[in-house]
C-alpha cells in the first residue's frame, strides 16, 4: 500500500515555511508533503481573512489530494488544529466509502494543538482553563485592532525557548500578524469525533501549558473524540528542537 499524503498546517503567526526541516525530513521518508498556507495570516496589507477561509483553504488542500488517488493524513500545529478539526466533515473513511471513494482522510496528527469543537470558537476555547491551567496572552492587538501580533515577551519565550537564542532568529523573522476574525469564528464541525487522532503533549510548551494541552484532550475525549496522546519534552515548535522524534511521532500516525 502506498504512503498516504500528509497535510501539514502551521499554526498562529506561522507559515508554511517554518515546516521546512519537518517537511524536509518526511520527504526524505517518502511521504508527499503538501503545506497549507492560512489565509488569516497573509499579512496586513490584504483584507483580513476569517477561520472560513482557513478552514476552506485546508479543506481544498486535502481534497486535492483525495481526488488525485492519495490517502491523506493531517498534520495540524497550535492553532491549526482548529480549522483542520473543521474542515473535514465528509473526508472520514466510513463517510467516503459510503459515497463510493477509495481515498479518505486516514488519521490527523496533532502537535500541541488546539483542535476547537463544534459550535466554538478558538478564542473562547483557549480561554478555558484546563486541569488548573490558563493559557497566556500572546496576541498583542496595540499594533492594529483587526490584526494580533506577537506580544511580550515574545516569540523565543512563546515559541522556541528551547533552542538558542541565534538559531531562533530566522524564525522569528518569518512570523506574520494574524487576522483576528480567525479567533471569532464559530467552527460547524469535529473531525476528532470521525478520524482517528493522535496529540503530541509538548512538556515544556510556554504557549500552552502541559496541563492545559492534557485537559483540552480530556475534555473532547469525554465529549466522544477519538484522540490518544504521547508526550515529548520540547516547547511549542517540537520539530525544530526534535526534529527525528516528532518525525518519528508523524509516521507512526501515518501508519509507517
Amino acid at each position: 500500500m502506498s504512503k498516504p499524503s500528509l497535510v501539514l498546517v502551521h499554526g498562529s503567526w506561522h507559515s508554511p515555511e517554518h515546516f521546512a526541516p519537518l517537511t524536509k525530513d518526511l520527504k526524505g521518508h517518502g511521504y508527499h508533503v503538501v503545506t497549507v498556507d492560512l489565509p488569516s495570516m497573509r499579512g496586513s496589507d490584504l483584507p483580513p481573512a476569517s477561520l472560513a477561509d482557513d478552514t476552506a483553504a485546508v479543506r481544498k488542500a486535502v481534497t486535492a489530494e483525495l481526488d488525485a488517488g492519495h490517502n491523506v493524513v493531517v498534520v495540524a500545529h497550535s492553532y491549526g488544529g482548529t480549522p483542520s478539526n473543521n474542515a473535514l466533515e465528509g473526508l472520514d473513511e466510513k463517510s467516503r466509502k459510503a459515497n463510493g471513494a477509495s481515498t479518505a482522510v486516514l488519521a490527523i496528527a496533532f502537535l500541541c494543538a488546539i483542535p476547537t469543537p463544534a459550535g466554538k470558537t478558538f478564542l473562547d476555547n483557549v480561554r478555558v482553563p484546563r486541569n488548573g491551567a490558563n493559557c497566556p496572552q500572546i496576541a498583542d492587538m496595540s499594533k492594529n485592532p483587526d490584526f494580533a501580533y506577537v506580544g511580550e515577551p515574545g516569540a523565543h519565550h512563546f515559541f522556541y525557548h528551547d533552542l538558542p537564542e541565534a538559531e531562533t532568529k530566522q524564525w522569528v523573522d518569518m512570523l506574520r500578524p494574524q487576522a483576528f476574525l480567525s479567533y471569532t469564528g464559530v467552527t460547524s464541525h469535529a473531525a476528532y469525533h470521525d478520524i482517528p487522532c493522535q496529540y503530541l503533549l509538548c512538556s515544556k510548551d510556554q504557549a500552552l501549558p502541559y496541563e492545559w494541552q492534557k485537559g483540552h484532550v480530556e475534555a473532547a475525549v469525554a465529549e466522544g473524540a477519538r484522540i490518544k496522546t504521547k508526550t515529548l519534552e520540547s516547547a511549542h515548535s517540537p520539530w525544530l528542537s526534535k526534529l527525528k522524534e516528532t518525525s518519528e511521532f508523524i509516521r507512526e500516525v501515518a501508519g509507517g
